[in-house]
Protein backbone atom coordinates (compact mmCIF):
# COMPACT_ATOMS: atom_id res chain seq x y z
CA UNK A 1 0.00 0.00 0.00
CA UNK A 2 1.39 3.25 -0.59
CA UNK A 3 -0.07 6.40 0.93
CA UNK A 4 -0.18 9.92 -0.54
CA UNK A 5 -1.06 12.97 1.25
CA UNK A 6 -3.82 15.15 -0.97
CA UNK A 7 -3.96 18.72 0.36
CA UNK A 8 -7.03 21.13 -0.65
CA UNK A 9 -7.06 24.35 -1.57
CA UNK A 10 -9.58 27.40 -1.60
CA UNK A 11 -8.15 28.80 -5.56
CA UNK A 12 -4.45 29.03 -4.31
CA UNK A 13 -3.37 25.89 -5.24
CA UNK A 14 -0.62 26.92 -7.70
CA UNK A 15 0.81 29.51 -5.68
CA UNK A 16 0.61 26.97 -2.84
CA UNK A 17 2.70 24.05 -4.97
CA UNK A 18 5.60 26.38 -6.30
CA UNK A 19 6.40 27.51 -2.34
CA UNK A 20 6.90 24.17 -1.38
CA UNK A 21 8.38 22.76 -4.42
CA UNK A 22 10.78 26.00 -3.41
CA UNK A 23 11.71 25.05 -0.47
CA UNK A 24 11.33 21.00 -0.30
CA UNK A 25 12.40 20.26 -4.37
CA UNK A 26 10.79 17.71 -6.14
CA UNK A 27 8.68 18.12 -10.02
CA UNK A 28 5.33 19.75 -10.20
CA UNK A 29 2.79 17.99 -12.49
CA UNK A 30 -0.63 19.26 -12.81
CA UNK A 31 -3.48 20.17 -14.47
CA UNK A 32 -5.68 22.55 -14.44
CA UNK A 33 -9.61 22.98 -14.65
CA UNK A 34 -9.78 24.63 -18.37
CA UNK A 35 -7.51 21.23 -19.56
CA UNK A 36 -10.78 18.79 -18.38
CA UNK A 37 -12.28 17.35 -21.30
CA UNK A 38 -15.53 18.39 -22.55
CA UNK A 39 -19.05 16.21 -21.46
CA UNK A 40 -17.13 14.58 -18.34
CA UNK A 41 -19.85 16.40 -15.82
CA UNK A 42 -17.47 18.66 -14.05
CA UNK A 43 -18.09 22.08 -15.71
CA UNK A 44 -16.45 24.58 -13.61
CA UNK A 45 -17.44 28.61 -13.30
CA UNK A 46 -15.39 30.94 -15.86
CA UNK A 47 -13.44 32.47 -12.58
CA UNK A 48 -12.36 28.99 -11.69
CA UNK A 49 -10.60 27.53 -15.34
CA UNK A 50 -7.40 28.77 -14.18
CA UNK A 51 -7.48 26.93 -11.20
CA UNK A 52 -5.88 23.53 -10.10
CA UNK A 53 -7.84 20.56 -10.75
CA UNK A 54 -4.99 17.93 -9.80
CA UNK A 55 -1.65 18.62 -8.98
CA UNK A 56 1.30 15.95 -8.09
CA UNK A 57 4.81 17.19 -6.20
CA UNK A 58 7.24 14.53 -6.87
CA UNK A 59 10.39 13.75 -5.24
CA UNK A 60 13.48 11.93 -6.33
CA UNK A 61 12.85 8.75 -3.73
CA UNK A 62 9.36 8.79 -5.36
CA UNK A 63 6.87 10.14 -2.77
CA UNK A 64 4.25 12.22 -3.41
CA UNK A 65 2.37 15.13 -2.95
CA UNK A 66 -0.91 15.71 -4.03
CA UNK A 67 -3.02 19.28 -3.90
CA UNK A 68 -5.64 20.61 -5.65
CA UNK A 69 -8.17 23.79 -5.88
CA UNK A 70 -11.62 22.25 -4.76
CA UNK A 71 -15.01 23.54 -6.47
CA UNK A 72 -16.18 26.99 -5.33
CA UNK A 73 -19.38 25.38 -3.84
CA UNK A 74 -17.30 23.50 -1.37
CA UNK A 75 -14.31 25.38 -0.01
CA UNK A 76 -12.07 24.23 2.43
CA UNK A 77 -12.54 24.60 6.19
CA UNK A 78 -9.12 24.92 7.69
CA UNK A 79 -8.53 23.20 10.82
CA UNK A 80 -5.80 20.60 12.31
CA UNK A 81 -7.10 17.76 11.33
CA UNK A 82 -4.23 16.72 9.67
CA UNK A 83 -0.32 16.56 9.86
CA UNK A 84 2.06 16.40 7.28
CA UNK A 85 5.13 14.46 8.36
CA UNK A 86 8.83 14.87 6.45
CA UNK A 87 11.32 12.32 7.67
CA UNK A 88 14.26 14.13 6.43
CA UNK A 89 17.48 12.33 5.64
CA UNK A 90 20.08 15.09 8.45
CA UNK A 91 19.72 17.51 10.96
CA UNK A 92 20.01 19.94 8.73
CA UNK A 93 17.37 20.39 6.56
CA UNK A 94 14.88 20.04 9.73
CA UNK A 95 15.96 23.35 10.70
CA UNK A 96 16.00 24.65 7.53
CA UNK A 97 12.24 23.35 6.74
CA UNK A 98 10.69 24.46 9.98
CA UNK A 99 12.00 27.97 9.36
CA UNK A 100 11.13 28.21 5.49
CA UNK A 101 7.73 26.57 5.85
CA UNK A 102 6.51 28.74 8.79
CA UNK A 103 7.38 32.09 6.91
CA UNK A 104 4.23 34.09 7.23
CA UNK A 105 2.86 31.29 9.78
CA UNK A 106 3.38 29.88 13.08
CA UNK A 107 6.29 27.49 14.77
CA UNK A 108 4.32 25.16 16.98
CA UNK A 109 7.70 23.43 18.12
CA UNK A 110 10.92 24.90 17.83
CA UNK A 111 13.29 22.62 15.80
CA UNK A 112 15.27 20.37 18.18
CA UNK A 113 16.88 16.97 20.08
CA UNK A 114 14.16 15.39 21.29
CA UNK A 115 13.86 12.56 24.45
CA UNK A 116 12.60 10.18 21.67
CA UNK A 117 15.98 10.48 19.78
CA UNK A 118 15.04 13.10 16.97
CA UNK A 119 15.77 16.19 15.90
CA UNK A 120 12.26 17.11 15.02
CA UNK A 121 9.79 20.69 14.63
CA UNK A 122 6.52 21.66 13.75
CA UNK A 123 5.13 24.48 12.22
CA UNK A 124 1.42 25.79 10.52
CA UNK A 125 2.47 27.75 7.08
CA UNK A 126 0.84 30.48 5.55
CA UNK A 127 -2.16 28.50 4.55
CA UNK A 128 -2.93 26.74 7.30
CA UNK A 129 -1.22 23.67 6.69
CA UNK A 130 0.12 21.64 9.31
CA UNK A 131 3.63 19.94 9.12
CA UNK A 132 6.09 18.19 11.35
CA UNK A 133 9.70 17.75 10.37
CA UNK A 134 11.86 15.18 11.85
CA UNK A 135 14.91 13.57 11.40
CA UNK A 136 15.84 10.65 12.86
CA UNK A 137 18.74 10.24 15.28
CA UNK A 138 20.58 6.72 14.50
Amino acid sequence: MKVIPYISFNGNCEEAVNFYQSILGGKISSIKFSELPAGEGMSPSENWQDKIMHAALTFEDGNTIYFGDTWEEYPVKTGNYSTIHLVVENEKDVYEFVQKLSEEGEITMPAEKTFWNSVYGSLIDKYGISWGIEFEIK
